[in-house]
């Protein structure tokens, strides 16, 4: 199947090999480069899975990324090594939602992609080895517990969304990688490794029936035993609105808010499309551009570190703001009156509204310059869309949309914060 994006001059080809396995490409004839991203919808999040509707599999915390760093290890080499040896720059990354491996390169496309193929989909695990990746792991996590933004961050989650798989390090912890084991790792890339979970996606300057046939024989040579399965979402319990600080290495206190919205059912271009409202209303509201942040800024009650994101995902829906200042307490005044006020804000701002989604839009069009930023949005191609489709989705955003989206969120919060300040204060 052709997608064509006549008004970007782009296009972009999607195929199903017999296996299941879903292959994406993008041609960009013009560029010397090409970057492959093979992806499994498998993360932090799945922590229960049901195998052919009988047997439910309990996954510890940190298993996904545990999976992604012993991957690479092979009985004979490096799979890191061999991109090298190929001319390509490798990497992998593990979130929520995904696992990813990716290569770039200007030479070698064959050889890196049948290796990209088959480092991810041929696993080798050895219980000696795994018991040695424990520590190398745990020394990861230590490291991030000592970052405070990340330390800050996580408190914040565990307060929205308390003993929950959101609320666990992507890593893990101590504990959870103790049950982490060999034959554990076999089960789980068998369920989530499996072609069917798989999307290979490839940018920049190739011959496209070329690619799929060199996926499609690479695919012949392997066999894999399909199997039913279903990530079982965990009853979440309600959160914790309480006002928390902690101790910690800093010099000016960081502080964080959340405020946890209802879960929904969305989807693909839905899912995609309101996290691109959730971004022009926010920017609306608290952006750099506005008299609210100028004026915080201004009084130093804010600085550069002043932050907000939106985040959806399934089962979670969630806002934070983050700052580094020594004045939490009116920063959350200023918030608090600005999410109350937000009906009566917004009324006159239809032409600040224009203003952002052209930006918003100049930002994405020059994005397409940039292979990396076509290729490494697997979150977007697991959910079967692309960064074309959100400048579509971008232009038919309506002012009614941003309206409609606050009354949905802000008609009624409850702020959660965290304060981390320095030890002894």
């Amino acid at each position: 199947m052709i997608k064509n994006y006549t008004n970007l001059n782009e296009k972009v080809i999607e195929e199903v090999l017999p296996n299941g396995l879903k292959l994406v490409m993008i041609p960009r004839a013009n560029y010397h480069q090409c970057i492959a991203v093979l992806s499994t919808s498998f993360g932090s999040l799945a922590q229960k899975v049901s195998v052919d509707g009988q047997n439910i599999l309990d996954i510890p915390a940190g298993t996904a990324h545990f999976l992604e760093h012993k991957l690479f290890d092979k009985p004979d080499e490096d799979a890191f090594y061999r991109f090298s040896q190929l001319g390509a720059d490798a990497n992998a990354f593990t979130t929520n939602l995904q696992t990813s491996y990716y290569f770039a390169t200007s030479q070698n496309l064959a050889a890196c992609l049948q290796h990209l193929l088959d480092f991810v989909q041929i696993p080798y695990f050895d219980q000696t080895k795994v018991v040695k990746e424990r520590g190398i792991i745990e020394q990861e996590i230590q490291m991030y517990q000592d970052d405070p933004e990340w330390r800050l961050y996580m408190t914040l989650l565990e307060q929205l969304y308390p003993k929950s798989p959101l609320a666990a390090d992507i890593a893990g912890s101590p504990a959870s990688l103790k049950r982490i084991t060999a034959d554990l790792l076999y089960q789980i890339h068998h369920i989530f490794y499996q072609p069917k979970n798989l999307t290979l996606q490839v940018v920049g300057k190739f011959d496209p029936t070329a690619i799929y046939n060199l996926v499609q024989a690479n695919q012949a040579t392997k066999e894999h035993r399909m199997v039913d399965f279903k990530t079982l979402e965990p009853i979440l319990e309600p959160g914790l609105s309480q006002n928390l600080q902690v101790a910690a290495n800093v010099t000016i206190p960081k502080a964080a808010w959340g405020i946890r919205f209802p879960a929904g059912d969305w989807q693909g271009l839905a899912m995609s499309q309101r996290s691109l409202v959730a971004d022009l209303l926010l920017d609306i509201l608290f952006g750099e551009q506005t008299t609210w942040y100028q004026d915080l800024y201004k009084e130093g009650i804010i600085d550069d570190n002043f932050d907000f994101e939106y985040v959806l995902m399934p089962q979670y829906q969630y806002l934070t703001f983050f700052s580094q200042t020594q004045f939490y307490s009116q920063l959350e005044r200023a918030l608090r009156l600005r999410l109350k006020n937000y009906h009566d804000y917004l009324l006159d701002q239809q032409q600040e509204f224009i203003k952002l989604q052209a930006a918003t839009l100049g930002e994405a069009i020059i994005r397409l310059n940039s292979l990396e930023q076509i290729a490494l949005r697997g979150d977007d191609i697991l959910c079967g869309v692309n960064l074309f489709d959100k400048i579509d989705m971008l232009k038919e955003i309506k002012f009614k949309d941003i309206l409609d989206f606050a009354d949905q969120l802000f008609n009624q919060f409850e702020l959660s914060r965290v304060v981390l300040k320095k030890v002894g204060e």
